[in-house]
């Protein structure tokens, strides 16, 4: 593996290098500005791009930790990202949403043919394009070549959290029994349609305990009055889950779904209940399948650009709180003393299907690709990893939906799979070493 990071960080990234060597990852650190100093690109995204295939090509990486988000609340970054701008339905008609962060373009290394994937084939430094038909003007790969995750610190402070956190969980929780505990949480997510499975949310997240044998359940869902409110939510997080599992609605800074059959909507979690959470060493994963909570590029300047174009932004109070506070994901992630080990979610609107178009008896939902269709995919190749290795489960994940739904040629598809980020360490031993 290797970790990119800044200079300021390499101190306290040294336990976690360490750590990872004695447990037979082979570690090692390249700062972005060695990167920048000795590889040629556009920008500092595409160098660093360079540097992974170099990487990939010389040492056989299988790893990438990208560790850096902001510079504080500047526009700049420590370790820089890419925007998609896959944007064909959304047109103008949803300003905050034109462009959005893809961490998969770090990930894509080749183009089928076996030349560097830019993400840019139409050479206008407009990356992942589609046309308003519908068509892609960037042909892209998308299959990602490494195993890609980033933990998004702006500060040392954060870093040394983070990396406490990892060492504390693959050296400490092996075998312990709230590890094969996972909470399900939902609702009626588009309330009144998706008959015969109309439970969004609920059927979503019952149908990956058929991968899941070792798992117990806590079902939390709206139909069955377990999940009316933030209250049930944290009662239940505290209590130590290996993975929790939520689908429904998020926004920036939080996840909510609906009763059945009901236009009332039900609070799950909200930025500002953080202090509440107390699961202390009884890290999860957790994975949503939901619209937004990975967006880490938040900064007190993002008013100046959503204010410059408040006419073409019909929800811009709703957004206030997203500028200026980090991200639900990053949150779980980065909390000292409980949250989340990894998060796994999308960084922009997120799509799926409803229904049984085909009456087979198995839920569009799972079946048919886009985000919901990637966190059941996430759970299929979980269940057939015996290493289970968080990165190589993500990346495999990934590489299922885009083959077997023709991401390259299905703007939607395509969407999901681009925005769909790991937010974490992509050799992660779920579960700890023994």
């Amino acid at each position: 593996m290797v970790i990119i990071a800044p200079e300021l960080f390499s101190e306290d990234l040294q336990p976690l290098i360490d750590h990872k060597n004695i447990h037979g990852v082979q570690t090692f650190l390249k700062t972005t500005e060695e990167i920048y100093d000795n590889y040629a690109g556009r920008d500092k995204a595409e160098q660093i791009k360079y540097f992974i295939k170099d990487a990939l090509e010389q040492l056989n990486i299988t790893y990438v930790l990208l560790i850096g988000g902001r510079q504080g609340q500047s526009f700049n970054w420590f370790v820089p990202v890419r925007y998609s701008n896959n944007r064909f339905y959304l047109q103008d008609n949803d300003f905050y949403h034109k462009k959005f962060i893809s961490d998969l373009y770090f990930a894509d290394i080749y183009k089928e043919t076996g030349e560097f994937e830019d993400w840019d084939s139409d050479g206008d430094s407009i990356f992942a394009e589609w046309k308003d038909g519908g068509l892609p003007e960037d042909s892209i790969d998308l299959i990602p070549d490494v195993c890609l995750g980033r933990l998004p610190c702006r500060s040392k402070g954060e870093v040394k959290i983070v990396v406490d956190k990892i060492i504390q969980y693959e050296n400490n929780v092996f075998g312990q029994d709230w590890l094969k505990n996972i909470l399900l949480v939902g609702g009626d997510s588009f309330p009144g349609i998706g008959a015969p499975f109309p439970f969004e949310g609920e059927v979503s997240c019952d149908w990956v305990m058929q991968y899941l044998e070792e798992f117990t359940p806590t079902k939390m869902y709206t139909s069955d009055g377990t999940l009316t409110g933030i209250d049930d939510f944290i009662s239940a997080f505290n209590n130590g889950y290996g993975i929790v599992l939520f689908h429904g609605h998020g926004n920036q800074n939080k996840i909510f779904t609906y009763l059945p059959d009901s236009q009332e909507k039900i609070s799950v979690f909200h930025n500002n209940q953080f202090k509440r959470i107390q699961n202390k060493d009884k890290l999860p994963i957790t994975i949503v399948g939901c619209c937004i909570t990975t967006t880490f590029d938040v900064g007190i300047l993002n008013f100046l650009t959503v204010f410059k174009n408040l006419k073409k932004y019909a929800h811009f109070f709703s957004f206030i709180d997203g500028c200026i506070t980090n991200c639900f994901g990053w949150n779980m992630v980065k909390k000292s003393d409980g949250g989340s080990i990894a998060y796994i979610g999308s960084s922009s609107t997120a799509y799926l299907t409803v229904g049984d178009s085909n009456n087979d008896g198995i839920p569009d939902l799972v079946q048919t690709g886009y985000t919901t269709g990637l966190c059941n995919e996430l759970f299929k190749v979980f269940g057939e990893d015996e290493k289970k290795i968080l990165g190589n489960i993500f990346r495999n994940s990934l590489s299922n939906i885009i083959e077997n739904h023709s991401a390259q040629s299905n703007w939607g598809q395509c969407k999901c799979v681009q925005e769909f980020m790991l937010i974490g360490d992509p050799s992660l031993k779920i579960g700890g070493y023994s």
